[in-house]
């Protein structure tokens, strides 16, 4: 990216399950903000424009970000709600800043309200083919997950080993819903939800929120030592309506994955990330994604996997933040990916040692509402240093 374009302050809250929150959208989302902008002296009258990522159908109420951008910074400001997750919000804070508008932007998002998962996203299919049939996310997931297991040469305790290691990572992660170590064998009793996938490998929905402070170049230098630079973004949908065979080859996240690289020079993924935070609200999508963004050939994750190379102190280590299965909130589940990201690079994750970690890669989607059809994925490239 020729204009350079920082994170320099997150603010976060621990993520709890739905109605342990404790605090209305609005609360939750001047908690965070404030928290950003007191971590490097700012104030609100600093901020130039405010991004909200959130979505009426899962706060309750008609316009829910006239609630929430106030409580960001955004009274007497610009501001704009982007119904989707994190990096589709990132992008609008950063086309903003390189057009001349702003020098510091505030991205915001929270999740308080309990919700019934199943009825928001068969609200959410199609109205002539999968709404009527009752389709949800969930059985979109176990679809996909049926697909993979198919085609690959795996078996379904691959499932639950990823589904461990990423538990094994939540665990030590003050910021994730769940912080429980389930063992291989406890995710393999837990009962079916829809096959091949069970319980214990689809994430529950999780209440909390997150904020994200964006500045020009030369506004993060000014208001921080230890910016984090975004260099490279990019963003796609899937098609609404179309064959399986399209739908499951998940073209989308390669073109995002494919922009984003060339935004930010990225030759060779595997030799230049040294981590990732992938959107994963069933354990599968994990092998599904990274073989999609590049990381290894089709059907090859797996190894990885079994070979300790996403797992905390691997050669690639992938949603070391606990991902989806521990943290799984549809509003800001983006936002906190990010920020999960930025703290790896600033080696912040506690009881995990990142030190020598420069550039992550952050996958974002609103998969929450389902996992094939009309899904918009996003690809965010971060990096440390000059």
């Amino acid at each position: 990216m020729k204009n350079k374009v920082a994170i320099v302050s997150c603010g976060i809250i621990k993520y709890e399950g739905q109605n342990e929150l404790g605090m209305w959208n609005d609360e939750a989302t001047f908690k965070v903000s404030k928290m950003a902008l007191d971590n490097v002296g700012a104030e609100k009258d600093d901020l130039d424009f405010v991004v909200i990522s959130t979505m009426d159908g899962l706060d309750g109420i008609t316009i829910s970000n006239g609630l929430l951008a106030p409580a960001a910074g955004a009274y007497n400001k610009s501001s704009v709600r982007i119904e989707t997750t994190g990096v589709h919000c990132i992008f609008s804070a950063v086309a903003d800043i390189l057009s001349g508008n702003s020098n510091l932007v505030m991205v915001a998002s929270s999740d308080t309200l309990e919700m019934d998962f199943g009825y928001v996203t068969n609200f959410n299919q199609d109205v002539y083919f999968r709404g009527p049939v009752g389709f949800n996310a969930s059985q979109s997931y176990g679809m996909l997950a049926m697909d993979y297991l198919k085609k690959h040469n795996i078996d379904e305790k691959d499932y639950a080993r990823i589904a461990n290691k990423n538990y094994l990572a939540g665990a030590v992660n003050p910021y994730a819903h769940i912080n429980k170590k389930y063992s291989t064998e406890e995710i393999m009793a837990s009962p079916y939800v829809n096959w091949p996938l069970r319980s214990l490998e689809i994430g529950k929905i999780s209440n909390g929120a997150v904020a994200c402070l964006i500045a020009s170049e030369e506004k993060a230098k000014e208001l921080t030592d230890n910016p984090v630079w975004i260099s490279g973004i990019g963003l796609t949908s899937s098609q609404y309506l179309g064959s399986w065979k399209e739908l499951s080859d998940m073209k989308a996240i390669k073109k995002a994955c494919k922009k984003a690289s060339d935004m930010a020079g990225i030759k060779d993924l595997k030799k230049e990330i040294d981590l990732m935070e992938i959107t994963a609200p069933f354990a599968p999508f994990e092998l599904i994604a990274m073989e999609s963004l590049g990381f290894c050939e089709e059907g090859k994750a797996v190894d990885m996997l079994n070979n300790g190379d996403t797992s905390i102190g691997g050669t690639l280590p992938v949603n070391l933040s606990g991902g989806g299965l521990c943290t799984n909130a549809p509003n800001s589940g983006g936002l906190f990916r990010v920020v999960q990201a930025v703290k790896q690079l600033n080696n912040e994750l506690d009881g995990v040692n990142t030190e020598n970690m420069e550039k992550a890669l952050v996958h974002d989607s609103d998969m929450f509402i389902g996992a094939v059809g009309g899904v918009s994925h996003g690809v965010l490239m971060l990096e440390k240093g000059e």
